[in-house]
């Protein structure tokens, strides 16, 4: 049995439509009806599955296709759930799925339900051609990735581990196309920063609004929450992004490729980010790679306005590099805050790398020039985190591959949690017939 690239290829997009237009936005989430979704396709092919709903709406499912057994499982995973949008920055309605000017629109399009999408056209695909793979498939989607995995990957491995028994997984970030210099890269994330989220206290004087005085909680943790989005936290030289830098460098011109090489250098570093890098977006992304960071996200303070308040909070979202402790990236934290301050923490994981010298990999590699002749994967370290933070726990290689391929003046960073987030429906295409080689040939 053929493959018919035609109906497969409207099947997968129409389940990206379908999917789009479920508003699983986190919080709540109610990821619950988008996995009924899912379970209905599967039940329409004959597949067996597992639904599991740790608490009210949030729900998580797991199937699994056996082959041979003479390679150890590949499992296809995504999360359903999204982050908010607000309807006025969008040039189209955010839930609409709408498909206009070569694009399919909506949240959830890159960020990940195309991954949902994909996988599960090509997973019934493999069904229905009754293909033996050398390795048992899963295909497992899940909840709350966007608000820490709680009742998603986390409650899975902690609850229900034997389901997901397997050797490697694909995830994502990843497998993106990148322009540099007129060269073609596909970054494949085999390494990811961790997390420390964390709350800082400031306790003060409380007094009338009407008589200020100088140990006011507030304007002392604004003052901290201003230095630690000024002040860098320390470098830290790690070999995947190194190697990220390495190999764009060798393949650009001069130049570029020598200011390029001296990013991953702990002397250079903020000279060439000061003086070389004038985007500043670029400028963020590039600092990411070598440093922890802590960026202050949520304030609170005060109840009334002619009241000072004897206390204030401001909650901090921290990455670290991998091999850096929670300990250690604490410490440098404190020591641009100085005495006074405490630190409460919420949630974390350190940072993680996946081996990428192995034949998997060299086959995701493979895969990719095949579709994109001339083009370049290269290692990539993703400055967030994923549901791999917790499949690494039983042993699982997670790699950040979820193939599209852009056009060259859209920004694939701006996507994630963006305003207009929209996937191309030739990279889509693409990307499905990518995943399609590596699940067969993986």
């Amino acid at each position: 049995m053929t493959t018919n690239w035609t109906t497969l290829e409207k099947t997968a997009l129409t389940h990206l439509q379908n999917l789009i237009r479920i508003n699983t936005t986190n919080p709540p989430g109610n990821e619950l009806e988008a996995i009924r979704y899912i379970s209905k396709i599967l039940e329409e092919a004959g597949i067996p599955h597992q639904i599991f709903e740790p608490t009210p709406g949030r729900a998580n499912l797991v199937a699994r296709i056996r082959g041979s057994g003479t390679k150890r499982p590949l499992m296809l995973t995504s999360h359903v759930d999204v982050v908010p949008a607000e309807n006025s920055g969008w040039n189209l309605p955010p839930f609409s799925g709408e498909l206009k000017d070569g694009f399919i629109w909506g949240r959830g399009a890159i960020d990940m339900k195309q991954m949902t999408a994909m996988s599960l056209a090509l997973f019934v695909e493999v069904c229905q051609q009754k293909i033996k793979l050398p390795r048992d498939l899963l295909f497992v989607a899940v909840c709350d990735e966007e608000a820490g995995c709680r009742w998603g990957s986390k409650w899975l491995v902690e609850n229900k581990p034997e389901l997901l028994d397997a050797e490697y997984a694909l995830n994502e970030v990843g497998a993106f196309s990148l322009y540099v210099d007129g060269h073609t890269f596909y970054p494949i994330g085999v390494a990811e920063k961790g997390l420390c989220w964390f709350r800082i206290h400031k306790k003060g004087d409380p007094g009338h609004g009407s008589i200020p005085h100088n140990n006011q909680a507030l304007p002392q943790l604004g003052y901290a929450a201003f230095n630690l989005s000024k002040k860098s936290l320390c470098f830290h030289k790690h070999d995947v992004p190194a190697q990220f830098i390495r190999q764009i460098a060798q393949k650009i011109s001069f130049p570029q490729n020598i200011i390029l090489k001296k990013l991953s250098s702990s002397f250079w570093n903020s000279l060439i980010l000061k003086f070389f890098i004038k985007d500043a977006k670029k400028r963020a992304a590039f600092h990411a790679l070598f440093h922890n960071t802590a960026s202050p996200t949520i304030f609170k303070s005060g109840q009334k306005i002619n009241v000072i308040p004897s206390e204030a909070s401001l909650d901090v979202d921290g990455r670290l590099i991998p091999g850096q402790t929670i300990t250690s990236f604490l410490e440098e934290v404190q020591k641009i805050l100085g005495p006074g301050f405490e630190l409460e923490r919420l949630s974390e994981h350190e940072g993680s790398e996946v081996e990428h010298e192995n034949a998997f990999y060299k086959t995701l590699q493979q895969t990719l020039i095949k579709h994109d002749p001339g083009a370049t994967p290269i290692p990539y370290m993703n400055p967030g985190f994923t549901d791999a933070a917790f499949y690494k726990k039983l042993g699982i290689k997670c790699y950040g591959f979820v193939p599209v391929k852009l056009p060259p003046a859209l920004n694939f960073s701006e996507l994630f949690h963006g305003h207009n987030e929209r996937i191309p429906v030739d990279g889509f295409l693409f990307g499905l017939k990518v995943l399609w080689d590596v699940i067969c040939e993986g």
